[in-house]
């Protein structure tokens, strides 16, 4: 499956730093990242709090910001810009959930379930 066209053009615009590309990328894949956030949490039999979930999903939304938006200039379109997004933000948000320590009530008390 090929990228469609107007992720195509968004990504476009983001890596041209348009204006308000971001915004409209964010806005375009922030279902996106949440659903791969809660997968995720309850695939590894992690609890997170509405806090910890807004901030893994603000650390996958950094990682593909951070310098000059390298993950997404590293897109092949070998497969669905949804489909990349998607191991990606899987990739992240595991690399942190295994970083941190976690509890039922949350990442703040270092202890794992």
């Amino acid at each position: 499956m090929s990228v469609n066209e107007l992720d195509r053009e968004l990504l476009i615009r983001c890596l041209d730093e348009q204006p308000r590309a971001w915004e409209d990328f964010i806005d375009r894949f922030l279902g996106l990242v949440l659903h791969i956030v809660d997968y995720t949490a309850v695939n590894r039999d992690i609890r997170i709090s509405i806090e910890d979930r807004n901030t893994l999903c603000e650390s996958v939304f950094a990682a593909l910001g951070h310098d000059n938006y390298r993950l997404l200039r590293n897109f092949s379109e070998r497969s669905s810009l949804t489909t990349y997004l998607s191991v990606v933000a899987r990739r992240i948000v595991i690399r942190t959930l295994m970083n941190q320590t976690y509890t039922e009530a949350g990442m703040g008390d270092r202890l794992r379930p």
